[in-house]
């Protein structure tokens, strides 16, 4: 399939991301004219929202959510709204652009879901990434994989996509609602015995994530309880 010719939605959770969010959309609107792009505002205190409605594109779908709901809460009430058959999630925070987005999502057809991995075929030392945040990475990816026997080098990349069907398979009452939504929905998706495949994708070291150190140990507990709740 043609780049051009992709009819996709694309899920962007969004939270305080008004210095990123207007590139990233029309670096994406010019590079996929017939997919439809579904922004959730979740509990921004600046002017994403007002940034976003200010493109005025009829592809872009714009809701905002005054309460805080997470970054995967807000992913799932985007999930609700796609209408195409291939969907997928993208950060607002422009980690990464239309030419990751296409590399991505290209190989959903020849497998279920598609991801974006920095770590793909890479050893520690080659990955370009700041160093506390790598060591933290791989503490998680060990983690993750011990406890839930989920063998992906790169959970976290806030980049995948997949085909419809996948998402209306899996049981939608997620426990993981913040940053540790995309591990659940990688679970979900392996336990229904669906096909994933890693897309290696150079990081963007300038982008910045609302991420906070101390959702750590209530994403740690989560993840504790998932493979008995599941």
């Amino acid at each position: 399939m043609k780049f051009e010719n992709y009819r996709m939605s694309i899920v962007i959770p969004a939270k305080n991301a008004e210095n990123t969010i207007e590139p990233f959309l029309r670096d994406l609107l010019k590079s996929f004219p017939k997919s439809e792009i579904i922004v959730i505002c979740n509990n921004c205190t600046d002017r994403t929202y007002e940034v976003v409605n200010g493109i005025k594109s009829k592809n872009i779908i714009n809701i905002n959510t005054p309460r805080r709901i997470g970054k995967g809460g807000a992913i799932l009430a985007g999930l609700k709204l796609a209408s195409r058959d291939i969907v997928g999630f993208a950060d607002a925070d422009w980690s990464f652009d239309s030419n990751d987005v296409k590399e991505v999502s290209r190989w959903v057809g020849d497998y279920d879901c598609a991801i974006a991995s920095k770590w793909k075929g890479k050893k520690f030392g080659r990955v370009n990434w700041p160093l506390r945040r790598k060591l933290l990475g791989r503490v998680w990816n060990s983690f993750v994989k011990f406890l839930l026997r989920l063998q992906i080098e790169d959970t976290q990349a806030g980049l995948k996509f997949f085909k419809k069907k996948v998402y209306k398979s899996i049981d939608k009452n997620f426990l993981c609602r913040g940053f540790d939504f995309d591990v659940e929905f990688l679970y979900k998706v392996h336990k229904m015995g669906f096909s994933i495949k890693e897309v290696f994708v150079e990081p963007r070291i300038e982008a910045k994530s609302t991420f906070s150190m101390f959702e750590i140990p209530e994403m740690l507990l989560r993840l504790l309880i998932l493979p008995f709740r599941n």
